[in-house]
């Protein structure tokens, strides 16, 4: 495969947002669960560790909103 060809299927992923966007709902979904869970859980409550699935949540939140739409 030539390395223009490599390049044009590279373009047509990065392009297609829709793929990312379903991963990272996926993502935060599983997250929050994981987090109410935690939260649940009273006796094994671990500051650093809510706050490490917080911070999670909240960077996957910034990229979904930062990607385009139009895909």
């Amino acid at each position: 495969m030539n390395r223009a060809h490599q390049m044009q299927q590279l373009s047509v992923a990065y392009n297609n947002t829709s793929v990312m966007r379903q991963q990272l709902i996926r993502e935060i979904t599983c997250l929050e669960r994981q987090l109410e869970r935690l939260r649940l859980r009273d006796e094994m409550l671990d500051f650093a560790t809510l706050q490490t699935y917080e911070e999670m949540i909240s960077s996957r939140k910034e990229l979904l909103d930062s990607l385009p739409w139009g895909n």
